[in-house]
């Protein structure tokens, strides 16, 4: 593993941090992906780990 996917990691999970918190608190629990932040932190972090992995999948 990388250093640029270690960054794409946290980066990725704070984003779903920020986004499960804000979306939590302002809608009426539509997705559960966005309105959980723990859900939301793990999924994101996975995707900011396939984005810069540098594998074809």
């Amino acid at each position: 593993m990388t250093t640029i996917q270690v960054v794409g990691i946290l980066v990725g999970g704070l984003i779903g941090y920020f986004i499960g918190k804000f979306f939590s608190k302002n809608s009426m629990g539509v997705c559960p992906i966005l309105c959980n932040p723990k859900i939301s932190t793990i999924y994101f972090a996975l995707l900011g780990y396939l984005l810069t992995s540098n594998k074809n999948l």
